[in-house]
């Protein structure tokens, strides 16, 4: 089984320290290192390039963002996810701006933690339920009759299954369709709705309510 290896990047140790003795109870997770500070984190990732990078927004030194920023465009293949205490407009509107790929609160349990690495190390984007209304700001707003006539049927029930957090796989079998036409028809949506990626497009879909809907047959042709 191929680990996925991560990097816990948080100033409080015992916060730090403890995250890391749950992670390692599980197989398919490797600790590959820790950093206290945003500098510490940046030198620890160059050196290990993890699969995820774990990190807290508000660090000495650098910052979640900054520590995003000063990463992009070097040679690593790291994903990025914030987990925070902090759930305003404007941290999750710069970390959105520095191409985080997920976000979890603190707070949050320990499946759901989980599912978020899991759902990041596999190309995915997470978005804790309790911020993502938070990040609408963030985003060109749309009203949702516009948005529907744009999408077909399929497209809609994509777009229904990934506002609930399904990866490609997952919507692939719920939907009995192969995974390359799941992705065909997320490429297209995105295209269509001039959205840059899957958080995004789970951002609108739960402005128009569709993460409320108990089954795609509920939308509208």
């Amino acid at each position: 089984m191929k680990k996925i290896r991560i990097v816990i990047a948080d100033d409080h140790r015992l916060f730090r320290e403890g995250l890391r003795r749950l992670l390692e109870l599980e197989s398919d997770i490797e600790i590959v290192g820790e950093a206290k500070d945003g500098a510490e984190a940046v030198d620890l990732i160059l050196i290990t390039d993890p699969d995820v990078v774990l990190l807290d927004i508000n660090m000495p030194k650098m910052d979640g963002g900054e520590v995003i920023k000063h990463l992009r465009g070097s040679n690593i293949h790291s994903k990025f996810m914030a987990i925070t205490a902090y759930d305003d407009e404007e941290h999750l509107a710069n970390l959105s701006a520095q191409g985080i790929n997920g976000y979890i609160l603190k707070s949050s349990s320990m499946p759901d933690l989980l599912a978020a690495l899991r759902s990041v190390s596999d190309g995915e984007s997470y978005v804790d339920p309790k911020v993502v209304g938070k990040l609408l700001s963030s985003f060109k707003r749309k009203e949702e009759n516009d948005v529907m006539q744009l999408l077909t049927q399929r497209e809609k029930e994509v777009l229904f299954w990934l506002s609930q957090g399904f990866n490609n796989l997952e919507i692939s079998a719920k939907m009995v369709l192969s995974e390359k036409t799941v992705k065909n028809h997320i490429s297209h949506l995105l295209r269509k709705l001039n959205l840059n990626d899957r958080t995004q497009a789970a951002v609108l879909a739960w402005r128009m309510g569709l993460i409320q809907n108990d089954t795609p047959n509920t939308l509208s042709h």
